[in-house]
C-alpha cells in the first residue's frame, strides 16, 4: 500500500499552523492591551476605575504625579523641581490647617510643572492652596526646546488617543504589574502625598559643598530688559484659579558661593525675575513670594546642604515655617530665615 501527500495538502497545512500561531498572538495581544486599560497602570482615572486598585507602586515622580494630582483626599500642592523635595506635606497640613500634596517633578522643566497643575486644577474643584518652588530654570530667558525634555506631557495633557498610544510600552506594563501586585497585598503602594526624604540616602555629614570664595562679579549698572517666559506662563495658569486660591512662591536658597552678588548682572537679573514673580501674587489673599536665595549665616553653613542647590531638613522647616506665615498673613508674614 503507498500513500503520497501532494503540495496544496502541505501548503494548506502551514497556512492553518500559521493562522492558528497569528490568531493566539492577536488574542494573546489582545488580552494584554484590556489588561493594562483596565488596571490602568499610571491611575490616570481616564478609564475609569475597574479594579479599585489604590494608588501606585512607581518611583518615579514625573509618572507617579498623576495619581497623586488626582487624588481627592488633597486640596493644595507643593511644585517645583527637586528643590522643593524636603518640603513635607504632613507639617504644612498641620502648621496651615490645609492637606498637601507632594508633586515636584526633578528634573523636568518649568513646563513639566505646568503641564501637573493644569492636571491638578481640572481634577480638584476646590483648590485651597499652591507653593511653586521657583527655583533657578524658573529665571531663565530662552525656552528648552521640547524635543530635548523628556518628560511624559503624554500623561497630563492631550486626549486619550494620545494615552493609548503610550500605554503599551514595557514601562506601562511593568506599572501594570505593580498596581496588580498592591491589590493583591504582595506590594505596598509609594505614599500617597508623594513626600521623599532625599537625605536617608545618605549617611550624616556624607554629602556637603566645599567652602569656597564666591566669584568676584563686574559691577552692573543697565536694566534688564530680558523676558521671563516662565513667569509669563505661571501667570497665566495661576490667572485661571479663583481669587480665593492661595499661592506662595517660593525662591529656594543655594548655598553661598551660588547667590547672586549684588550689584552685578546675575544680581540684577534675579532682582528682575523677582519682581516678575511677585507681581503674580501680589494682591492675591494669603499670598507671598518668599525669596531664601540670599546670603546668611544658615546658606554659608556647608551642614545645611547636600550640594549647591539642594538644602537639607533644617533649612527645610525654616521654609516650611514661611510658607505656613505666608498662608495665614500673605505679604506681611514674618519670614524667619
Amino acid at each position: 500500500m503507498s500513500s503520497s501527500i501532494s503540495s496544496s495538502d502541505v501548503s494548506f497545512g502551514w497556512g492553518r499552523c500559521l493562522a492558528a500561531c497569528f490568531g493566539a498572538l492577536a488574542l494573546g495581544a489582545a488580552s494584554i492591551a484590556v489588561l493594562v486599560i483596565l488596571v490602568d497602570p499610571y491611575d490616570s482615572g481616564r478609564f475609569g476605575d475597574a479594579f479599585g486598585i489604590v494608588g501606585v507602586g512607581d518611583r518615579n515622580p514625573w509618572t507617579a504625579n498623576v495619581s497623586r494630582a488626582r487624588d481627592p483626599q488633597f486640596d493644595s500642592a507643593i511644585l517645583g523641581n527637586s528643590t522643593a523635595q524636603l518640603l513635607e506635606p504632613a507639617r504644612l497640613d498641620k502648621a496651615a490647617g490645609l492637606r498637601f500634596v507632594q508633586l515636584v517633578a526633578p528634573g523636568a522643566d518649568p513646563r513639566g510643572d505646568l503641564a501637573i497643575l493644569d492636571f491638578f486644577a481640572r481634577h480638584h474643584q476646590t483648590i485651597r492652596a499652591l507653593v511653586v518652588s521657583v527655583d533657578q530654570p524658573w529665571c531663565s530667558n530662552v525656552l528648552l526646546p521640547p524635543p530635548q525634555d523628556p518628560f511624559p506631557y503624554w500623561l497630563y495633557q492631550g486626549g486619550t488617543l494620545r494615552y493609548l498610544g503610550n500605554l503599551f510600552t514595557w514601562a506601562a506594563l511593568d506599572r501594570s504589574f505593580q498596581r496588580i501586585a498592591i491589590a493583591r497585598g504582595a506590594r505596598q503602594p509609594v505614599r500617597a502625598d508623594g513626600y521623599w526624604n532625599y537625605e536617608e540616602l545618605w549617611a550624616p555629614g556624607a554629602k556637603h559643598p566645599a567652602v569656597a570664595e564666591p566669584a568676584e562679579a563686574a559691577p552692573f549698572t543697565g536694566k534688564i530688559a530680558d523676558p521671563f517666559p516662565y513667569a509669563v506662563m505661571l501667570a497665566a495658569a495661576i490667572d485661571k484659579l479663583p481669587r480665593d486660591v492661595s499661592v506662595v512662591l517660593v525662591m529656594p536658597p543655594t548655598f553661598y558661593t551660588m547667590v547672586p552678588v549684588s550689584g552685578s548682572r546675575d544680581g540684577a537679573v534675579h532682582a528682575a525675575c523677582k519682581e516678575a514673580y511677585r507681581s503674580i501674587v501680589s494682591g492675591r489673599a494669603n499670598s507671598n513670594l518668599i525669596d531664601y536665595r540670599v546670603d546668611n549665616a544658615l546658606t554659608r553653613d556647608p551642614a545645611n546642604f547636600a550640594d549647591l542647590v539642594h538644602y537639607r531638613a533644617a533649612i527645610a522647616r525654616k521654609i516650611e515655617q514661611g510658607i505656613a506665615a505666608s498662608l495665614h498673613a500673605g505679604e506681611a508674614a514674618e519670614i524667619n530665615f
